[in-house]
C-alpha cells in the first residue's frame, strides 16, 4: 500500500479508537467506584507506556539523530517542568470558594479534569508528531508506534472521559472530549507534512519532550485519581498492575522495544 494512503488509513483509525474511548464512559453508566478503577487500570497503562515505550524510544531515536543522552533527559525534565507549570498556574487560578469535604472533592475532581486535558492535548499534539515521524522512517516503524499511540489513546481518553464524568460536566466534556480526539490526528497530518520537508532527524527529540509531558500527566493526574478512594486501594493497585503488565505484553511481542 502508498504510504501516504497507509497513513491516512491509520489516522482514521485513531479517530476511531479515540471517539470509542471517549464516549464509552457517557453511554456506559458507571459508578464512582467502577470509574476509579477504570482510572486504576489506565494509570497502569500509562505507566507502561512512559517506561517501555516513550523513554526507550526517545533515547533510540535521538542517538539515531546525534543527539546524547544528556540532551534527551534535559528534554524530558523540560516537559515536564512545562506541564508543572500549567497545572499549577491553573489550580492556583481556580480555587474552590467553598471548603466542605463535598465541594472541595468536587472541585478536585474538576480541576483534575481540565488540568489533564491541557496536559494530554500537548501530549497528543506530540504523538501526532511522533507517529508521522515514525511513518516517514519506514511503515513498519509506523505499524508499531501506530499500535503503542491507539493503545494508550484508547487508555487516556476513556480515562480523561471519566475524569469529566466524575466532575458532573456531562455537556460540557463532549465539547472537550471530541476536540481532545481530533488533536492527534490533526498533528499528525501537519506533522506528516512537514517531516517530508525537513526530515525525520528531530523525531527523537520530540519523543523526550513529550514523554516528559507524559510523565507528569501520568505520576501526578492518573495515579493519584486512581488512589482518591483509600476504600479501593488493594484493588486499584491489581489493577494498576495489571494494565501495566498489558502494555509489557505488547512491548515483548513487538520484540522488546517499540523501534
Amino acid at each position: 500500500m502508498d504510504p501516504t494512503l497507509s497513513f491516512v488509513v491509520f489516522i482514521a483509525l485513531i479517530l476511531i479508537v479515540s471517539f470509542g474511548g471517549a464516549y464509552l464512559p457517557m453511554t456506559f453508566r458507571a459508578t464512582d467506584k467502577q470509574m476509579h478503577l477504570m482510572i486504576a487500570f489506565s494509570a497502569g497503562v500509562f505507566l507502561g507506556i512512559l517506561m517501555l515505550i516513550l523513554l526507550p524510544e526517545a533515547l533510540h531515536e535521538s542517538e539515531e539523530g546525534g543527539f546524547d543522552e544528556m540532551q534527551v533527559m534535559y528534554l524530558v525534565l523540560a516537559g515536564f517542568l512545562v506541564m508543572f507549570i500549567v497545572d499549577f498556574l491553573f489550580k492556583h487560578y481556580k480555587q474552590s470558594k467553598c471548603s466542605c469535604e463535598e465541594c472541595v472533592d468536587h472541585h478536585s475532581h474538576e480541576v483534575t479534569s481540565i488540568s489533564a486535558f491541557v496536559g494530554l492535548s500537548i501530549h497528543a499534539c506530540f504523538d501526532g508528531l511522533a507517529l508521522a515521524a515514525a511513518f516517514v522512517i519506514g511503515e513498519e516503524i509506523g505499524l508499531m508506534m501506530l499500535a503503542a499511540v491507539c493503545l494508550h489513546k484508547a487508555a487516556e481518553v476513556f480515562s480523561l472521559s471519566s475524569a469529566f464524568m466524575l466532575a458532573g460536566r456531562k455537556r460540557r466534556s463532549a465539547i472537550y472530549l471530541t476536540a481532545f480526539c481530533l488533536v492527534t490526528p490533526v498533528a499528525a497530518v501537519a506533522s506528516y507534512l512537514f517531516l517530508w520537508e525537513v526530515g525525520s532527524g528531530v523525531a527523537g527529540l520530540a519523543f523526550a519532550f513529550s514523554a516528559g509531558v507524559f510523565m507528569f500527566v501520568t505520576m501526578l493526574h492518573m495515579i493519584p485519581e486512581a488512589f482518591h478512594r483509600k476504600s479501593l486501594d488493594i484493588r486499584s493497585l491489581a489493577l494498576l498492575l495489571l494494565g501495566l503488565l498489558l502494555v509489557a505484553c505488547v512491548v515483548a511481542l513487538m520484540g522488546g522495544h517499540a523501534h
